[in-house]
């Protein structure tokens, strides 16, 4: 059916919306803050899907696990998004040339931290676009991932400690000197493991003896501080 619908015959997506529109709609209630947005959400699930099928992507089975999928992200999407206006919308008036900077977010540049997060494996960029963007719990993450949630939860641990480790060590610059590149390139494991990961006897040697980059650690140290959530 689904190599029909590929070949243009409405038809068959139409005996497939009114196959599953029901299961949709059940998952679409569950799945959304607010109830009054489930025939939205049902709707752009399946319009999503029949464009993908439309160009020739999409599905190749299960077109259940596809919609159900695009259902659950829909839902979500629509759940952020409506916690976003709630919130601007409590957030009173200031003036913008009132001389306040918040540390945190001035030390996280955005270019930085998305270069930290493209270095990232794909599953841990995925993880975290799920767990922190989109604010999905760890259940819903485990079915689009195909994953348990407790194995959702420790991948998404690691994936926010290497986040970190990438943003820390993509402020580190590198000399020209070969011994000053080799242990330059471990400083941003180094600050975030306390002093504590596998070679850190030979860093401390070095930074010892090395003015530079005992200043480029020190200003780790400094920045991993201002990091929400590095303990």
């Amino acid at each position: 059916m689904l190599n029909l619908i590929r070949a243009g015959q409405l038809s068959a997506f139409a005996e497939l919306f009114r196959r599953y529109r029901n299961l949709a709609a059940y998952v679409a209630r569950v799945e959304s803050d607010n109830p009054s947005d489930m025939d939205d959400v049902v709707g752009e699930a399946f319009a999503s899907v029949f464009q993908a099928l439309a160009v020739g992507r999409g599905p190749s089975d299960s077109f259940r696990a596809y919609l159900l999928t695009a259902v659950r992200r829909t839902a979500h999407r629509r759940n952020v998004q409506a916690r976003r206006v709630g919130f601007l919308s409590d957030v009173p008036d200031r003036d913008r040339d009132d001389g306040y900077v918040d540390p945190y977010l001035h030390a996280l540049e955005p270019s930085s931290l998305i270069e930290a997060f493209r270095s990232l494996p794909a599953r841990w960029q995925a993880v975290l676009w799920y767990s922190e963007v989109e604010t999905m719990k760890p259940a819903s993450v485990a079915r689009i991932m195909d994953m348990t949630p407790n194995s959702v939860s420790a991948l998404l641990i690691r994936a926010r400690k290497g986040l970190r480790q990438a943003y820390l060590q993509g402020h580190v610059v590198v000399t020209s000197m070969d011994s000053c590149a080799e242990v330059s390139q471990h400083f941003g494991k180094y600050v975030l493991s306390d002093g504590r990961a596998a070679g850190s006897v030979k860093i401390r040697r070095h930074v010892d003896g090395c003015s530079p980059c005992a200043m480029a650690l020190a200003a780790l140290h400094q920045m991993r501080s201002a990091m929400k959530g590095s303990g």
